[in-house]
């Protein structure tokens, strides 16, 4: 929460919680301090990390997309600047800003980020039902940026004013002492806000704040709340520390019947990378950087980038957006000091006041750079009867199964490189509704259903069958754990030689992974947009050993790489061939006069 009013707006008087009906002319435009926050992050203006200027890009896109017909949502600032208003009228329960004194306020004022953050998962709605677009939030924000006291906030405003008949509002977490951080929060929020109480007819209890009038509550919960729980709001605070999706699916599950619930997501970094909240994360990722698309998922990430300095200030305004506010500068560059210093103080300090996770291997692509080289125009027919590399990967059956190719074309010198995908997958699989981004792929066309529920192989060797009259394959490069029925029967149909067995090893792998990476970056990497590959290469991490050789690793099972794997089959050959091709002559420069 921000000490004194942002400087883009002045400060209105404190509205009271009586003024707040639904339709009410604002005091104040929240929604253009929204939008401003958005723009100055967007444009550099503010020092933010990449997935900050990724979701403020995407509510600035959206802005600009609304008025078009086939786009689904528009942004309300009524709905938006409501919210804004009804957290304003909470008090602060702790710190400086929470003693009364002479002419100072105790209401809650919002900070910038704040404000734009809940105006974007509550301004945001369906053009047709006028519903919220948004239904889960994930928030990683480091520790003393406010996040317990902008939850309470959201709370109450889901318990009273959301218009949720017999609202149902949990606090969840692992233990009961941190599922009360937030709810003791909000329970002294309303115990010092009488007028608040009497205006919605609110009442509490030691554990509990309710309306008897409707049945509505809002409660801590540790665990599992049991199956007859139906949240129309859930608080998850510290999700890192849940070993287990448990609490956050049961939550997921039980919002069925509410018309527009809110599941939201109160984190630091932590160290569990196998948890649900670091799926969370990923998964957030991949909808801010357009590997995947989920409508209905908000999420911001405060931390640095992979080139920061973390000694630096710098990097201590990136991930803490709260800075020199509610998590004092002096703090901050005090414990960085002690990090610098002391060697085993460096992973707390990180995870706790930069979020980045322990443990956490780091991401093989930058996938800006990897978006940048996507040609729509390209087609594959352009390349027919050209040398062709292919990879394929076939060792899973119940997922995903892919094939590769890879031509090269020399231009002015260098090596440029061209992708073309299939991929497979079972219907049993795209049906599966935590798969929703595969349904979506069969439908455009990206991946090939195969009836049930594995790989029918056969379909497969039949297309590669198929097309060899047609490609000149100098290779097909298959992983070992492929079917050795499908290489053989190939095998009689090919070149000696064309057909062979690579084993997944460092020594195969590194060097095509690595030329890989520089193609992208100099721009001599060329795919057709396919997002099934694309998103297969965000999920891709890489831990170098000490000759600094790098291997495809994933970080969770469902982050699958079968496209990247028969990707890097295609490359070994690919970039092999290079080499093979480059006499000592002409790498000596020793050419005819």
């Amino acid at each position: 929460m921000s000490k004194h009013p942002s400087p883009r707006r002045k400060k209105a008087p404190a509205p009271s919680p009586v003024s707040l009906k639904k339709g009410s002319p604002p005091s104040t435009s929240h929604s253009a301090v929204a939008h401003q926050y958005a723009r100055h992050i967007a444009s550099g203006a503010i020092p933010a990390c990449l997935e900050v200027r990724q979701a403020c890009q995407r509510h600035l896109d959206g802005l600009a997309a609304e008025r078009k017909k086939d786009y689904a949502y528009r942004f309300d600032e009524v709905k938006a600047n409501f919210v804004c208003r009804f957290i304003e009228a909470m008090p602060h329960v702790k710190g400086e800003w929470a003693r009364p004194r002479p002419g100072h306020s105790t209401l809650i004022v919002l900070a910038p980020w704040q404000v734009w953050m809940t105006c974007c998962i509550f301004g945001w709605v369906s053009k047709a039902s006028g519903l919220r677009q948004f239904t889960e939030v994930y928030a990683e924000i480091p520790r003393k940026n406010a996040k317990s006291t902008w939850a309470a906030g959201v709370g109450h405003n889901m318990l009273a004013a959301d218009g949720e008949y017999g609202a149902e509002v949990y606090c969840g977490a692992t233990t009961e002492r941190q599922a009360m951080e937030v709810f003791r929060t909000a329970l002294q929020m309303a115990r010092r806000n009488t007028e608040y109480e009497r205006h919605f007819g609110v009442e509490h209890a030691v554990k509990s704040i309710y309306r008897e009038a409707d049945g509505s509550r809002f409660v801590p919960v540790v665990g599992n709340p049991g199956d007859g729980a139906s949240p129309s709001c859930a608080i998850l605070d510290e999700l890192h520390e849940h070993a287990t999706p448990i609490l956050l699916d049961t939550m997921r599950t039980g919002m069925g019947a509410r018309s527009q619930p809110l599941l939201i997501a109160i984190t630091t970094a932590g160290s569990n990378l196998a948890g649900p909240c670091y799926a969370m994360r990923k998964d957030l990722q991949k909808v801010l950087g357009g590997q995947i698309q989920n409508e209905s998922l908000f999420g911001v990430i405060y931390t640095i980038d992979k080139e920061d300095d973390w000694t630096s200030e710098l990097a201590l305004r990136k991930a803490n957006p709260n800075y020199g506010v509610s998590v004092k500068a002096e703090f901050l560059r005090r414990e960085q000091a002690k990090a610098v210093q002391s060697s085993h103080l460096q992973n707390t300090f990180k995870t706790k006041h930069l979020n980045i996770w322990a443990g956490a291997a780091a991401g093989w692509m930058n996938m800006q750079s990897w978006n940048a080289c996507a040609d729509l125009t390209l087609r594959l027919s352009e390349f027919v009867g050209q040398p062709c590399y292919e990879g394929v990967d076939l060792a899973s059956r119940i997922d995903l199964a892919s094939r590769m190719k890879v031509y090269k074309r020399v231009i002015d010198g260098k090596v440029h490189y061209y992708l073309f995908g299939r991929h497979y997958v079972p219907q049993d699989a795209a049906n599966d509704s935590a798969k929703a981004h595969y349904a979506m792929w069969v439908q455009q066309k990206w991946l090939v259903p195969h009836p049930g529920p594995e790989i029918q192989l056969a379909f497969i060797q039949a297309e590669i069958e198929a097309e060899l009259p047609r490609f000149n394959h100098q290779c097909i490069a298959f992983d070992q754990y492929s079917a050795q029925q499908m290489q053989q029967e190939i095998e009689k149909k090919v070149r000696p030689d064309v057909v062979i067995t690579l084993p997944q090893t460092v020594a195969m792998l590194s060097e095509p992974m690595k030329e890989v990476e520089a193609a992208v970056l100099g721009g001599r990497l060329h795919h057709d947009g396919d997002p099934v590959l694309a998103w297969a290469v965000s999920n891709v991490v890489v831990r170098p050993d000490n000759n600094d050789n790098i291997f495809p690793r994933k970080e969770h099972p469902d982050n699958k790489i079968d496209p990247v794997s028969a990707l890097l089959n295609a490359m070994n050959r690919a970039y092999n061939a290079n080499a093979a091709q480059a006499s000592i002559y002409a790498t000596r420069g020793l050419r005819e006069l």
